[in-house]
């Protein structure tokens, strides 16, 4: 049986837990039980975003536009695309891919210069580099989310590429972070909730360090006590 037909299977039967915490397993019922605290709000999805470099910030703190200048620390990243709810097959919990769009996103990343090194030898490369990101939005369920404190992100060049660049002609690098959130429209699933996000996928950046990036999103939510 394929994923796509595993894929299918799963929504239905996702749908059918909505009347019953019980289900058929393969070994007899099985009962739906979730050790979460109650007041929180769990959600997971596959964001897939396009990015570019911006401009840079030198040593001084000043935004500048001159790849060439020896005084840049940062490359400034736009990146934007869609949020999309992750489909999970319940046996094993991996991820099959998703079927809804349930919003968007957008934000700065910032990467340190030291990521021009994707170009060469990854090998060459310390086995962990810091990036973070500013400028945030991602818009879920009809709510939107800013970050209430700042992402702390690491890229892992010594574990990837993950696919053959011989076959693919492309090379993705490991990459994660998370940060603090807050829901800031008041609106939608969601509003009014803080918590934490976490990111955990892969980008990929072409000759001209253009990128596409796809993160495996986790969103833990709870309402802030008055």
């Amino acid at each position: 049986m394929n994923k796509s037909l595993i894929a299918a299977f799963s929504v239905i039967s996702a749908l059918s837990l909505i009347s019953s915490t019980a289900f058929a397993g393969k070994y007899g019922p099985l009962q739906l039980t979730n050790p979460n605290p109650a007041p929180l709000s769990i959600t997971n999805s596959i964001s897939d975003v396009d990015g570019h470099v911006g401009g840079f910030v030198d040593s001084a703190g000043n935004i500048n536009g001159d790849m060439m200048n020896p005084d840049n620390v940062t490359i400034l990243y736009p990146v934007a695309g869609t949020v999309n709810a992750t489909v999970t097959d319940m046996r094993t919990g991996e991820t099959l891919g998703t079927v809804v769009e349930t919003g968007d996103i957008a934000a700065t990343v910032k990467f340190p210069t030291s990521f021009f090194g994707l170009m060469g030898d990854w090998g060459a490369l310390p086995a962990t580099m810091a990036w973070t990101m500013d400028d945030f939005a991602m818009n879920l369920n009809g709510s939107t989310f800013n970050f209430a404190e700042e992402l702390t992100g690491r890229a892992f060049p010594h574990l990837g590429p993950v696919e053959n660049p011989m076959e693919t002609g492309t090379m993705a690098l490991r990459m994660a972070g998370c940060a603090g959130v807050r829901e800031v429209s008041g609106e939608g699933d969601y509003a009014g909730k803080v918590g934490t996000l976490c990111m955990n996928g892969t980008f990929t950046f072409d000759q001209y360090f253009n990128g596409k990036g796809v993160s495996n999103c986790t969103i833990a939510l709870h309402t802030p006590l008055q």
